[in-house]
């Protein structure tokens, strides 16, 4: 039996800023960090979680981390966490967003980039869900970030992660065309024939109803996404 790589999302570190479930604070992601290393879990990138098709062993102990948005608290918060932990994550940014206040700049993402395990990826020109634009405007929206950060940091972006985890079977199919290696959804790709296509890497998205062990033990289980979304 094989079940699915639990592959975290995470979002804003910065409750005041975000007042939604989807900020959590520094303290807890630190929490959820040390909780995967005390548990001895094997932190994947996600290039590698797409090769594999999603899946791991009943007994295996996988994860991978993801963070969407490109948010400032992001690098003052979460990339010393991981560094110390040695852990790999992704970092997926909207390029028409970067520099902006309360968001990365440039050099942090550079200065990101270049530790081991650490991956910066597209979140598209502007944050616009995909399947709700024209063909062109989406096309234009993953080549042009994709071209956009690997000029800005002089290495290859191998993934993307919809915007609102909005895609549709041409937009996977443009993301290949594109050049991207794979690609990440939210937690609602449900329907079966999607399953282990690397351009539609299903994440579980965290929040502060994961504050618990008990909670945030379930996420890592690899059986969550078979109850439906978080």
């Amino acid at each position: 039996m094989r079940k699915f790589i639990p592959v975290l999302a995470y979002h804003s570190l910065d409750p005041e800023r975000f007042p939604n479930r989807l900020a959590i604070s520094p303290e807890l992601f630190r929490k959820h960090m040390l909780w995967i290393r005390q548990n001895r879990f094997q932190v994947m990138g996600l290039e590698a979680c797409a090769k594999g098709e999603w899946k791991e062993g009943l007994w295996e102990r996988k994860t991978a981390i993801t963070f969407d948005d490109g948010y400032l608290d992001n690098y003052q918060h979460a990339f010393s966490v991981l560094r110390e932990s040695g852990f790999a994550a992704a970092f997926f940014v909207t390029t028409e967003d970067v520099g902006k206040k309360g968001f990365m700049t440039w050099d942090m993402l550079r200065e990101m980039a270049a530790v081991p395990g650490i991956e910066i990826g597209s979140h598209t020109l502007e944050h616009k869900p995909l399947s709700d634009i024209s063909e062109k405007e989406a096309w234009t929206s993953l080549v042009a970030s994709k071209k956009i950060l690997e000029e800005k940091l002089g290495c290859e972006v191998r993934g993307v992660a919809y915007p609102c985890g909005s895609f549709n079977e041409k937009i996977v199919e443009m993301t290949r065309g594109a050049g991207y290696a794979y690609g990440c959804t939210a937690s609602h790709v449900h329907d079966r024939k999607f399953v282990g296509n690397p351009y539609l890497l299903r994440r579980i998205k965290i929040s502060d109803s994961s504050g618990s062990g008990l909670a945030f033990g379930l996420r890592l289980s690899g059986f969550y996404h078979f109850f439906g979304r978080p």
